[in-house]
């Protein structure tokens, strides 16, 4: 905060509070013992650490904390507690994806950063005392997510653990802690951590041993979220009861184990796959569930385009030939391919599938496992199967050359053959078997179409509310010519059905590459992937990036949300691309500009936006000629000046640092020009700093707006301005 010295010093020295002698002090105490300008100048008996806070405060034009609020559970645990110590910060409330969060330092904007960046809302500083403060760190460290312990004690769990009906396992263990782990409190304890897992629609249970405490996390739609902790002393209890419930040797605890136990929840079963791994503070657990339900999902559910479903079902139609479906760890894959098994199933039918682990058990299918202590390898297995007259072959991942060779031989044979592979994006699959030692002929010949997928967090329905996506968001998609026209654009605002993120579920966006006979061609030759992707794309494939775009557009998702899982690079957007074409619905009309009449009787609907960065200047001409405007463009401050003498703009959006003359100095020269004393401009910039913006004033800008800004609040500024009669320049 050094560089604030004379802002601090100024501001309190011009309201009374110390004088230049005692700031100095200050300045010195501060040096050698580090703490807030309150607590300093209180400590040195100069002033009262209250009104210097609320001093600071009131210059900021910020908001001062003076009582002890009551923080909702909901947003303590928003940040961990840890976090909040470190950075000194508390959240104090939550609205709209707005959170109000009680600092001492407001002139630190890398804890604002921190913070948005970690809990993906924005933050806003409210000042408070560095005592305040303390206290308020204290009571986090006991709020609803640090006792989560005690209030689980006291509720009843909806799920019941049930040890899996496999053989016995021969148990090496401390009578005192078999003991133990069978009394209820532990026992309720487990039960309660799995049944919040299950209601939450949890995908993994992360248990991870601390230097003091047992955190739990889980992850739900794709992110990890921290739920609770348990005391340092029930820890080994927990664990153990997991590893006996699960199959393995409690007295194991220097190597990592497997095991398997299913959740009784809801009237459903909850299939429960257990691994542990020794870590320097104990054992740490993962438990993935598996919920039944999610193998018998209809093709309509998988959030497949009309296109891309007609185009999956003539896949599946095929009698011969392999089907890949791609993507990184946990992007459904196996969901997909288990509803493609499920949509060809048939008393007519030989479905052998070769898993490892089987994730799913589904009548209708002869399901084997993978067990290498028995010899029994995915390319053995294989081998195997194609002696038991199989109609349909599931492998469910191709590892190796050996495996990848036999599988295509097999859908050469007669045989559809279903398999999954680890790349990016559709093309590259075919690389990554080129890769595995396969000849490019035995590819072409026996390939017939690849799916690429990832899933993306849904907006949650009961809390969507229309917004436009911001413009680094359109930055990451490829600029502004990428977005669909007569989209819906919505963004969950947080409610307690989706635990105030926004979002509630998990949807797919898919790449599906059908092989032509140019493809087949390219691949024979051992084409390079891009051009595999561009006849790919020829033949209509719209990549991962296109069909998230689409959906974002039409309210199921964010683009910001698509923009986390895939990027222009993931999906192979590398290149010049084609405009994503209109949604299905029709599209909005563009609410017209107010036509307020300039002093020759012209509407003014003529604005000028200046700004040295292409996409965010095509960002906010896109957005004001949504709203009706037209818009000219110049690119650094002494062009803007040119064109605004030139074109006579009724306003002019301006950015703040820019090569050559930048705004302010543009400001002053448009003031100082009779032509141009009258025009508005609205000052758009990341400079966040207090003198930055009072430079920016003083210039002579009618308005100072920060980056990045919501779309409708920069057209709703830029009306409020053009309505708004402006005195002549002297």
């Amino acid at each position: 905060m050094a560089s604030n010295h004379g802002f601090v010093g100024e501001l309190l020295i011009r309201q009374g509070l110390v004088d230049g002698d005692g700031f100095a002090r200050a300045v010195e105490a501060r040096v050698k013992k580090p703490a807030t300008w309150g607590r300093t100048l209180a400590a040195l008996g100069l002033a009262d650490e209250d009104a210097v806070t609320r001093a600071i405060a009131e210059g900021l034009h910020l908001e001062y904390l003076d009582a002890d609020p009551t923080i909702a559970a909901d947003v303590a645990a928003l940040l961990p507690p840890d976090f909040c110590s470190k950075r000194g910060a508390v959240p104090l409330s939550e609205d709209r994806g707005v959170l109000r969060v009680a600092v001492t330092d407001p002139l630190d904007y890398n804890v604002l950063q921190d913070i948005q960046f970690k809990t993906g809302k924005k933050a806003v500083a409210v000042v408070t005392t560095e005592t305040r403060l303390e206290k308020l760190l204290a009571s986090a460290s006991h709020s609803p997510r640090a006792r989560s312990f005690d209030r689980l004690q006291d509720k009843t769990p909806m799920a019941v653990l049930e040890p899996d009906a496999q053989g016995e396992y021969d148990l090496v263990d401390l009578a005192s802690l078999k003991k133990d782990i069978s009394l209820p409190p532990v026992i309720r304890l487990v039960n309660l951590i799995l049944s919040e897992a299950a209601s939450a629609g949890a995908s993994d249970i992360h248990i991870e041993p601390q230097e003091n405490e047992l955190h739990v996390r889980m992850r739900v739609d794709g992110l990890l979220r921290e739920v609770m902790t348990i005391p340092r002393e029930v820890q080994d209890h927990t664990i153990s009861r997991l590893k006996i419930m699960s199959g393995m040797d409690i007295a194991e605890r220097r190597k990592p184990q497997d095991g398997r136990s299913r959740l009784r929840f809801g009237g459903h079963r909850v299939d429960l796959r257990v691994s542990t791994l020794p870590t320097h503070f104990g054992e740490k657990v993962v438990i993935r569930l598996l919920n039944g339900d999610a193998a018998a999902l209809p093709m309509t559910q998988l959030g497949l385009t009309p296109e891309h479903l007609k185009t999956t079902m003539s896949l599946l139609a095929r009698p011969q030939g392999m089907i890949l479906v791609t993507g990184p760890t946990g992007s459904g894959k196996t969901s997909t391919l288990y509803a493609c098994l499920n949509a060809i199933k048939s008393p007519t039918n030989n479905i052998v599938t070769l898993e490892d682990p089987i994730e799913f058990q589904v009548a209708g299918l002869n399901q084997m496992q993978v067990n290498p202590l028995a010899g029994v390898t995915f390319a053995s297995g294989l081998r195997s199967i194609l002696r038991q007259d199989p109609n349909v072959i599931f492998v469910g991942e191709i590892r190796d050359g050996e495996t990848a060779d036999i599988a295509l031989q097999a859908a050469q044979t007669g045989h559809l053959v279903f398999s999954t592979l680890h790349t990016n994006d559709a093309p590259g699959s075919i690389t990554r078997l080129f890769d595995l030692g396969i000849q490019p002929f035995l590819v072409s010949a026996s390939l017939v179409g690849i799916v690429a997928q990832r899933l993306v967090r849904r907006v949650c329905s009961q809390c969507a509310v229309p917004h436009e996506p911001d413009a680094e968001s359109i930055e990451r998609i490829g600029g502004v010519d990428r977005l669909p026209s007569g989209a819906t654009w919505v963004v969950g605002k947080g409610c307690e059905a989706c635990g105030q993120s926004g979002y509630k579920g998990r949807m797919a966006v898919h790449e599906i590459m059908q092989i032509t006979d140019e493809l087949r061609d390219l691949i024979s030759q051992r084409a390079p992937e891009h051009q595999l992707r561009q006849a790919a794309r020829r033949a209509g494939m719209k990549t991962l990036l296109e069909d998230g775009v689409a959906k974002a557009a039409q309210g199921l998702t964010t683009l910001e949300e698509v923009c986390r899982v895939v990027t222009q690079a993931e999906s192979g957007d590398r290149h010049e691309h084609p405009p994503v074409t209109a949604v299905p619905e029709a599209p909005a009309v563009a609410s017209p500009a107010p036509t307020v009449p300039s002093s020759d009787g012209l509407p003014q609907r003529r604005v000028l936006v200046v700004e040295d960065s292409p996409t965010v200047a095509m960002v906010v001409k896109y957005f004001l000629e949504i709203e009706g405007f037209e818009v000219l463009l110049a690119s650094d401050g002494a062009a803007g000046f040119e064109m605004a003498l030139k074109e006579s703009p009724a306003l002019i959006v301006s950015d703040y640092n820019m090569p050559g003359m930048n705004g302010p100095e543009m400001v002053r020269a448009l003031r100082a020009d009779t032509r141009t004393a009258d025009v508005r401009v609205l000052m758009l910039t990341s400079e966040s700093s207090v003198e930055s913006e009072a430079e920016g004033l003083s210039a002579g800008a009618d308005d100072y707006i920060l980056k990045p800004v919501e779309p409708r609040r920069l057209a709703a500024r830029v009306r409020a301005l053009l309505g708004r009669t402006r005195p002549h320049a002297a």
